[in-house]
């Protein structure tokens, strides 16, 4: 009686697991085709070098997820890939700064720290502007830490929202560089 439970928990397990995979993927495509839609537009419009840009970006986007993917922290990389497919007022592009490293160790941290300024950002930005954040994640960086950068162009319209970032627990991070406009902010953080 208790395998037959197990294998139906396993199966409930592999169902949810089914679903979420083929969710990504119905996302991806949907991605994937909307930049083929920006392509041929441009060809149509002869607008050559925009297509080339395109495609340059496009390159350099999967560049990035395939060193996120490889650094062994899954719960950063499932976050990264999907933001902006469940965020409304931010637009996210992440870019890997330095070499492939094993960052496992690291997983836990990022995604901690990432989660809470991105919850941040989303609680602060003005919801009828275009905003735009970059993460930039340095892995070449001396005494083994390791740097974030968040590098924000938009509205802020609550920045009363990052008051107490200074005083947070912030055990594993150090803020570095902290600077906030109603239009961009720049954050330097360092994990240990």
């Amino acid at each position: 009686m208790k395998e037959l439970t197990n294998q139906a928990e396993n199966h409930t397990d592999q169902t949810v697991l089914s679903k979420e995979l083929l969710h990504l993927l119905g996302h991806s495509r949907h991605d994937w085709m909307n930049k083929l839609q920006l392509i041929k537009g441009n060809l149509s419009l002869q607008k050559y070098e925009r297509v080339f840009e395109i495609i340059e970006e496009m390159a350099i986007e999967a560049q990035h997820e395939s060193k996120l993917s490889s650094m062994k922290v899954p719960h950063l990389a499932y976050d990264l890939v999907t933001f902006n497919w469940k965020s409304k007022y931010i637009t996210l592009e992440y870019e890997i700064l330095g070499s492939v490293k094993d960052l496992s160790y690291f997983d836990d941290k990022l995604v901690y720290v990432v989660r809470k300024l991105l919850h941040l950002f989303e609680q602060a930005v003005s919801k009828e502007s275009e905003n735009h954040l970059t993460l930039t994640l340095q892995t070449d960086s001396p005494d083994d830490v390791l740097i974030l950068y968040f590098d924000f162009h938009g509205l802020l319209q609550n920045k009363e929202v990052f008051d107490n970032i200074h005083t947070a627990d912030r055990s594993f991070y150090h803020i570095n560089r902290f600077k906030i406009s109603d239009k961009e902010c720049l954050a330097e953080l360092y994990l240990q």
